[in-house]
């Protein structure tokens, strides 16, 4: 592992997301000014905040779209007011053609025209997170109280729901589209086999799950929450019904993030006292590398072609960490 570059922020980093063709970086921090650095980690542009904290950013059209506690959404020199209160997060789907902000029990969606007509308003429940199916850029899924409901655009009503009666906070779509897997409320991750319209409830986590995150073959599904990151096969008619899953140890403190890298499939997670582990997986073994990297890692993203991981810290410092062999 060697240390390519840092960045300074003014507050811990909340969100890291690549450009999808790897050029350029793009550091959000809780609070105050969001930066832009190429893959080199030299500063290219400085955008500014949102009010009294920023929500998670997103690339859309090649440019960056920022969002936050002042219910705007910064794109391309514009800027778009979708309702009111504070936005949680962006996101774009997956051929880049839309861009959705979740705001309490809404989710906006918008084109980069400006058409909101497929917008989801007037929900059931308040939007906790939401996740873009990568298989089919008109399906999205909205975590919220009673579980998860799953929306084809265009469309009066869902096309599935799966209601296990509590909350879900967290939500992620497997790559090729088949599964869906919540964190909750609760300790625990409920995961849906949408093709067969089968929910799992899996049980007996430590703590709440802070972090999931699935391999790009949809093979594995990494979630954590606790010192100990659980692996879950993804693979076979049943996946991981009655599967004994892998579990991880390593970390000094409980997980904060965790990110499968889109190009060697290697697993990195976090803790918030600054532990790093990155796992290899070979046959039927895997083989780990663990360091010390000082501050509570806050967030991760891999290079989406090179061995190349931006680390996010409490203390408002990112880093990039090469793992070339």
């Amino acid at each position: 592992m060697k240390k390519t570059a840092a960045l300074a922020l003014e507050d811990h980093v909340l969100h890291l997301a690549w450009s999808p063709d790897g050029s350029r970086l793009l550091a959000t921090p809780a609070a105050g000014p969001i930066l832009v650095a190429n893959s080199d980690g030299d500063l290219l542009e400085t955008l500014p905040g949102h009010g009294m904290g920023n929500g998670k950013s997103a690339w859309f059209h090649g440019q960056p779209a920022t969002t936050g506690f002042d219910g705007r959404v910064r794109w391309n020199g514009t800027e778009w007011k979708p309702g009111r209160g504070l936005v949680e997060a962006v996101k774009t789907n997956s051929d880049g053609t839309l861009l959705a902000a979740s705001q309490g029990k809404n989710l906006h969606i918008r084109d980069a025209a400006g058409d909101e007509s497929n917008s989801l308003r007037d929900l059931e429940a308040i939007v906790s997170d939401f996740a873009w199916n990568p298989a089919n850029p008109r399906e999205v899924a909205l975590a919220g109280a009673g579980g998860a409901v799953l929306w084809r655009l265009g469309e009066r009503e869902p096309f599935a729901r799966f209601d296990w009666g509590g909350a879900s906070l967290l939500a992620h779509w497997s790559p090729d589209g088949r599964w869906l897997a919540t964190g909750d409320q609760t300790p625990s991750v409920h995961i849906y086999d949408i093709p067969r319209d089968h929910p799992l409830h899996m049980e007996g986590f430590e703590s709440k799950v802070h972090a999931l995150d699935f391999s790009a073959d949809s093979r594995r599904l990494a979630t954590a929450g606790s010192p100990v990151v659980t692996i879950w096969p993804m693979t076979g008619k049943k996946g991981p019904e009655g599967a004994t899953p892998l579990q991880i140890e390593g970390s000094e403190s409980p997980v904060q993030a965790l990110a499968f890298s889109p190009a060697s499939g290697q697993l990195a997670s976090g803790d918030d006292t600054g532990t790093l582990l990155v796992l290899a997986f070979e046959k039927n073994q895997v083989r780990r590398k663990r360091a010390r990297l000082g501050p509570g890692i806050s967030a991760l993203a891999w290079h989406p072609t090179l061995p190349l991981l931006a680390i996010g810290h409490s203390d408002g410092t990112a880093i990039l960490l090469s793992l070339e062999s």
